[in-house]
């Protein structure tokens, strides 16, 4: 198995933060994947929950944040982040309190040159996932290089659903050929009545990994799903998810009514005092990296186990 030159991939320059949120801007998105864990949920239905601020209020709540827990990472969400109102005045004013990591579709070149000319690549970096069943592939791979231009770190992923996995080698190819290197996702939920990424057959698997070029790495993880269940995690203690009604989660996987550890605009919000047992079957979207202690962490990335504790 061939190994790619991992130099067009950009290594984070953000400093490693103790304490790390998934922030949920709001549930609106240009696009309407049939993969997306919203498209299946009803985005219509997720709007209701939205809550909508300025600028300067979310300042204010994430100034409280940074009272009380430092300086954190907030890895933004949505939907799409570059759809929400003045998307690159709010990045500008929470980042006087916190890095930030965005997830975009990298597809809205106005709002992505707004953001480019505003913010400090200090301080916000971009992974940017390529959607080849509803995206322009020149229009995303020319918003990357602008973004890199100014001096941001923004990579590519491209989620191996198996309705596109196909084409994965062409279109790493064709990145390539751009100068930007892509990285491969495990891809969790249902495919044609069957539930991934238990289902991946051996074949997948192998043509996964050839498109990798790894064997064993950090994009291979979730191909071996891992037990965790009464593992004890940092989830809700040095880890939240945040919604877009404020509403904090343990994690993503418990994020259901009544799994709430409380709301990031109530002021007197605090994270849990030490970590817990995880309740979920199996640890996903990689949110082990910010919550589990690092050995674990490591262990999870290259040898697809978790230790008891």
């Amino acid at each position: 198995m061939s190994e790619e030159p991992q130099g067009r991939n950009m290594a984070s320059r953000l400093p490693r933060r103790r304490v790390v949120f998934a922030w949920d801007m709001h549930y609106a998105c240009n696009y309407r994947c049939p993969y997306c864990f919203y498209t299946v949920a009803g985005w219509e239905e997720l709007a209701k929950k939205c809550v909508y601020k300025t600028a300067a209020e979310w300042g204010e709540v994430w100034g409280r944040v940074a009272a009380r827990c430092g300086r954190c990472q907030l890895r933004i969400t949505a939907g799409e982040p570059f759809t929400y109102p003045d998307f690159a005045g709010v990045v500008a004013v929470v980042t006087a309190h916190h890095d930030v990591q965005i997830t975009t579709n990298g597809s809205l070149s106005g709002p992505i040159a707004d953001f480019a000319a505003r913010i400090d690549p200090a301080c916000a970096e971009l992974d940017c996932t390529f959607h080849p069943l509803v995206a322009d592939f020149r229009v995303f791979a020319d918003n990357i290089r602008l973004l890199r231009s100014k001096g941001f770190v923004a990579n590519v992923c491209y989620l191996a659903y198996p309705g596109q996995t196909a084409d994965m080698m062409d279109f790493k190819r064709r990145f390539a050929e751009a100068g930007i290197h892509m990285n491969l996702a495990v891809y969790w939920g249902q495919y044609e009545g069957k539930q991934y990424p238990h289902a991946y057959t051996d074949e997948e698997k192998a043509w996964i990994k050839s498109v990798i070029g790894q064997e064993v790495g950090p994009e291979t993880v979730g191909l071996e799903p891992l037990a965790v269940k009464g593992k004890l995690c940092g989830a809700g203690h040095r880890y939240g998810v945040v919604q877009a009604d404020g509403r904090v989660f343990r994690c993503g996987q418990l994020g259901y009514d009544g799994q709430s550890i409380g709301s990031i605009l109530d002021p007197d919000f605090a994270l849990q005092p030490a970590p817990q047992p995880c309740t979920a079957d199996y640890c996903r979207c990689k949110e082990y990296q910010s919550a589990w202690d690092a050995e674990d962490a490591a262990a999870l990335d290259q040898r697809g186990e978790v230790r008891g504790r």
